[in-house]
């Protein structure tokens, strides 16, 4: 029916005259003085009469002293009656709240000895203005029947209607406010010539709910009376259209602090984060709206990638308001558009792999050589054992040769495991370094291996820990010790010490091609980007690794060119594989606009003849990139399809296939597809780590299955408590389910960094709102 009690404006008695109120104020008192003069006048004339004839009496008639004294007393209280004082309106409501205040307070006596008086004094005043100060004073039936008997008595009828419809909306009677409200636009006519014509036109609309004209009469006013009122209607019916911005310049014209809540919401709506909180923070101070001011400002913190200090006055307003905390703002979780819209992940995807670290390190990770065993070491076991042999030290000598033995069976078992990474069984490999660093823990070369297939397949915690166990063990293999920096990075974790170390070791060495390729990774770690041109100068030969190398830097120094003449011999190198291609894609289309890049990439990827075992089997980086590139393309189904078909025909292990099928049926919008395709990976083949776990919170809540997603997110903390994703995701939906406390601690382990995710987003939950302010009304 209605807008909230807070919308209601009540017109007040120099509101609906103007200046014809003056006048008629003056006319009154005018009046009023008149009477007294001749009052004065008459009275003297009576008394002198009086007197005159009393001394006759007394003479002749010698009447009682007692008739002459009741004589003279019927005149003084003539005289008192006709001189008393025309009461103000001001002091009228005053009295009118002194008597419900009585009233209320059981006082029943006196307050309705003042609500006699009220009704005696109120006959010098106009009906209207008394039915104003009862509608200020909150007694609503009394003020309806008020402005009806000023309807009646045909004064100010027009306004009268519409303050006697404000009536009724504050008694939620829906009918009566529908007649008054219409019996206003019917009187509306008459006060064509009167200055306040557009006002009454503008609230006449806005409470029949035709926003629209009344903004009209707004934007178009026939007077500049009442300009808080006009510039807050303006505002509000803008900002529901979501014109946002024409809201913000209503409010910002003669602004008021009393306004900066409201206008801080403005600002949040646009995005301007800073001026919201500037103004959020003035709304605080002053005490304007404290819990929805408190719990507003967490929300845009959070939003402004200010997570811990968000975390903290979650936790301080939670404490506070234990209750009210939660009625302002529902949150609803959801994922955020341009996962899924063609042209907007065109534009996140170009931006991510221009800038993101952490797709640069996977192309490093996926080109990196894995290394074989030290076959000068195991020699050197078996001389020193039969040296043993020889002086007779025959248990040291059973010490080396068996050492010789294990590291004989270690080194042909990574032999072993790298041949199936090579050939894109990265799963398989993996599974035998994990059981081959169980018999031989100290070994440098098999813990970097093992952590090569952990960061190829997207486990970046996993191939820290080995990476880093790698270089402990041999301070030489510099290798294991730039990409546990790297890695560290993409988890989060400080590697500051680290980082001084290998670069001092490093320094040290000799000048030589693989230590420029050293130095040149530190620079690529340290976004030394300048520092890496050098690298494109040399001459090396054309590994993959470093055509890979040769198009980031050269993508990265903006010289297309070059990073385009790299691109092209990396896919010739390799013409089987996908990553190169993207990496070709990524040289070559970089400066086309979006429409045009979609339909080159398209019509390039048509012609390439993939095996796509890489794709079913291989490396995280081209399931991401290929799945990315088809949502680009608009080929997503297809791509399911494709995938599907080899998940029901292929007798290899389905662990790669199935995530790459769950992952474009995410991007798909097939989501309930890709919540059970997650769940059958993570709890049928126990794919288990934080990513994979992560992924499937992400397919949960855009099924709609929040607990679930919750579940995993729990899941994925514990197995990599320095994901921020997950947190983040967490976060959220301990706020949606009104967990503030739980939310907090999660938020409390980001930090204020300018944390984006990439997935998740959240909005107030408007349904729930009009459900619960509906739900509300009807009690």
């Amino acid at each position: 029916m209605a807008e909230e009690l807070e919308d209601i404006i009540i017109i007040e008695e120099s509101d609906a005259a103007g200046s014809d109120t003056i006048h008629e104020s003056e006319s009154i008192l005018d009046d009023d003085s008149s009477k007294k003069k001749k009052i004065l006048i008459f009275g003297l004339i009576a008394v002198l009469l009086v007197i005159i004839i009393i001394i006759v009496l007394f003479f002749i008639l010698k009447s009682p002293d007692v008739k002459q004294k009741h004589s003279m007393d019927f005149i003084e209280t003539k005289l008192e009656q006709n001189t008393t004082k025309a009461i103000q309106p001001s002091k009228l409501e005053n009295m009118i709240s002194k008597a419900n205040y009585l009233y209320s307070t059981g006082s029943k006596d006196e307050a309705l000895f003042l609500y006699e008086k009220i009704a005696m004094y109120s006959e010098a005043i106009s009906v209207y203005n008394l039915g104003v100060a009862q509608l200020k004073d909150g007694t609503y039936e009394l003020a309806l029947k008020t402005f009806k008997k000023a309807i009646i008595n045909d004064e100010k009828r027009c306004v009268s209607a519409i303050n006697a419809a404000v009536c009724s909306l504050h008694l939620k009677d829906e009918k009566s406010f529908n007649y008054y409200i219409d019996l206003a636009y019917a009187y509306l006519a008459k006060e064509k010539n009167s200055p306040q014509y557009s006002y009454y036109y503008a609230l006449i609309n806005y409470y029949n709910k035709n926003y629209l004209e009344a903004l009209s009469a707004l934007e178009n006013p026939t007077s500049k009376e009442y300009p808080t009122t006009q510039k807050h209607l303006r505002a509000k019916i803008n900002a529901l259209y979501s014109n946002n911005y024409k809201a913000i310049e209503a409010m910002e014209k003669n602004f008021q602090v009393e306004d900066s809540f409201s206008i801080a919401m403005l600002y949040a709506r646009i995005g301007d984060l800073t001026l919201a909180q500037k103004h959020l923070a003035e709304a605080i101070v002053k005490n304007i709206e404290p819990v929805k001011s408190a719990v507003a400002q967490a929300l845009v913190n959070l939003k402004a990638g200010r997570v811990q200090t968000a975390s903290k006055q979650i936790k301080n307003v939670t404490d506070m308001f234990p209750e009210e905390v939660y009625k302002p703002y529902p949150i609803s979780v959801n994922l955020k558009e341009s996962l899924f819209d063609p042209l907007k992940a065109q534009l996140r995807y170009r931006d991510r792999i221009k800038h993101a670290k952490i797709f640069n390190y996977l192309k490093i990770f996926y080109f990196s050589p894995y290394k074989i065993f030290n076959a000068d070491q195991t020699i050197s076991y078996i001389q020193k054992g039969n040296a043993n042999i020889y002086i007779d030290n025959i248990s040291s000598a059973k010490e080396y040769l068996q050492r010789s033995a294990s590291a004989s069976s270690v080194n042909k078992g990574i032999v072993k495991a790298i041949k199936k990474a090579l050939s894109f069984k990265l799963r398989d490999a993996n599974s035998d370094l994990q059981k081959l660093v169980v018999l031989q823990p100290k070994h440098s070369i098999l813990h970097y291996n093992l952590a090569l297939t952990y960061a190829q397949m997207g486990n970046m915690t996993n191939a820290h820990k080995h990476f880093l166990l790698s270089y402990h063990l041999n301070a030489k293999n510099y290798l294991s010790g730039i990409f546990a920096i790297m890695t560290s990075q993409l988890i989060n974790k400080d590697s500051t010490k680290l980082t001084e170390i290998v670069k001092d070791s490093i320094s040290l060495e000799e000048a030589s091609e693989e230590i420029n390729l050293y130095k040149t990774l530190l620079f690529i770690s340290d976004n030394n980007i300048i520092s890496t041109a050098d690298w494109l100068d040399k001459d090396y030969k054309q590994r993959p690794l470093y055509l890979a190398m040769d198009t980031i830097i050269a993508l990265g120094l903006n010289n297309i060119d070059a990073a385009k003449k790299a691109s092209h011999k990396l896919t010739v190198l390799l013409p089987n594989e996908i990553l190169p291609h993207m990496m070709y894609i990524d040289s070559h289309f970089s400066d086309l606009k979006p429409k045009e890049y979609a339909k080159k990439v398209l019509n390039y990827l048509k012609i390439q003849k993939f095996n796509f075992n890489d794709l079913y089997y291989g490396p995280y980086i081209t399931r991401y990139l290929y799945t990315q590139q088809n949502l680009i393309t608009g080929k997503l189904f297809f791509l399911r399809k494709q995938l599907r078909d080899v998940l029901e025909t292929t007798n290899r292990n389905t662990h790669e296939i199935t995530s790459a099928l769950a992952l474009a049926s995410l991007y798909d919008k097939a989501f309930e597809e890709s919540y059970t395709l997650y769940n059958y990976l993570i709890d049928d083949l126990k794919v288990r780590d934080a990513y994979t776990l992560f992924l499937g919170a992400v397919a949960s809540t855009a099924a709609d299955h929040h607990a679930n997603a919750i579940a995993l997110l729990e899941l994925s903390k514990m197995k990599d408590g320095s994901f921020l994703e997950s947190r983040y995701a967490l976060g959220l939906l301990y706020l949606e389910v009104q967990n503030n406390q739980g939310a907090a601690i999660q938020f409390g382990r980001i930090g204020d960094n300018g944390f984006s995710s990439e997935y998740f987003n959240f909005d107030i939950n408007l349904n729930k709102l009009l459900f619960e302010k509906e739900q509300a009304a009807k009690e």
